[in-house]
């Protein structure tokens, strides 16, 4: 269901430049390369169900919630049959962005489905069944505030020896998430500051983890993690050959890279009506 099974370690190690073969002297970074595109979900292989359709068309009424500034309820799944399950499977499809989020006693697994701002998550928490749902916005609610979660993590007092820029950078980033108010958004590029790998290795370290990762393929690979500070998130972006080619340290609750757009829910509206339609005419 989700391409995340487990947290990826987060990269310490930059792209090398390569060069064209008719200018050697000329390096620069390999772009990402694979955009994925929409295609509308093919369902002559399994029967529509009522209860299915009845689905699809909730999915509409919440977009249109949505858009029009109403939270919309979540559409919980358990109690559907397993022909419907196999429908709604098809027809929701696997979407460019997947999230796994570990905090104690619960762990979601969220991915998001062929209409963009249209999410399927599954709750598991120990000694209940896991639950299946779909919510429908820019974000899931526990993506939206998972930035709020902390592991607790300290800020140093003194720092090791061979490092160049880490020791500023971490008093900057301890203040900025301290002093953060709801509604500021930064970025800080690592990639266009004198950093070594020790200094990254270091921030790493330091930083740690609050078990929450996202990973969106669009151009290449964008993997979010969520540092042990508050609202302070490693946000880096690799090529098609798996090389970081981007790395930032965002302050927000919740990076843009892992939300879905106003036009994003509106063109998911549309789509959305045409399956709709589709399935109504066949």
């Amino acid at each position: 269901m989700t391409m995340l099974e487990q947290h990826s370690p987060v990269a310490t190690e930059n792209a090398r430049p390569v060069s064209p073969f008719d200018d050697p002297e000329c390096g620069y970074l390999q772009m990402p390369r694979g955009m994925q595109t929409f295609s509308m979900p093919i369902t002559g292989g399994i029967p529509a169900s009522r209860a299915g359709i009845a689905v699809l068309r909730q999915l509409a009424e919440c977009l249109t919630a949505e858009l029009n500034g109403i939270d919309s309820d979540r559409i919980d799944l358990d109690s559907y049959d397993e022909e419907t399950g196999r429908f709604l499977d098809q027809v929701l499809g696997d979407g460019e962005v997947s999230a796994l989020v570990d905090i104690p006693d619960v762990r979601w697994a969220i991915r998001e489905s062929v209409f963009i701002g249209v999410w399927r998550l599954r709750e598991f928490r120990p000694g209940e069944p896991a639950r299946d749902y779909l919510e429908v916005g820019s974000v899931p609610a526990v993506l939206r505030q998972a930035g709020r979660y902390t592991s607790g993590v300290e800020r140093p007092q003194s720092f090791p020896e061979g490092l160049m820029n880490a020791p500023s950078l971490l008093v900057e980033v301890f203040a900025k998430s301290a002093a953060f108010e709801e509604g500021q958004s930064e970025v800080i590029n690592l990639s266009l500051l004198p950093m070594t790998e020790n200094d990254l290795a270091y921030l790493v370290d330091v930083l740690g983890l609050a078990g929450v990762s996202i990973l969106s393929k669009g151009y290449g690979d964008c993997r979010i993690r969520l540092t042990g500070l508050p609202n302070v998130w490693w946000v880096q972006y690799f090529n098609a050959s798996d090389q970081m080619i981007l790395n930032t340290l965002e302050i927000t609750p919740i990076p843009q890279a892992a939300q879905a757009t106003r036009e994003d829910l509106e063109d998911s509206l549309q789509r959305i009506r045409e399956l709709l339609a589709l399935l109504k005419a066949s």
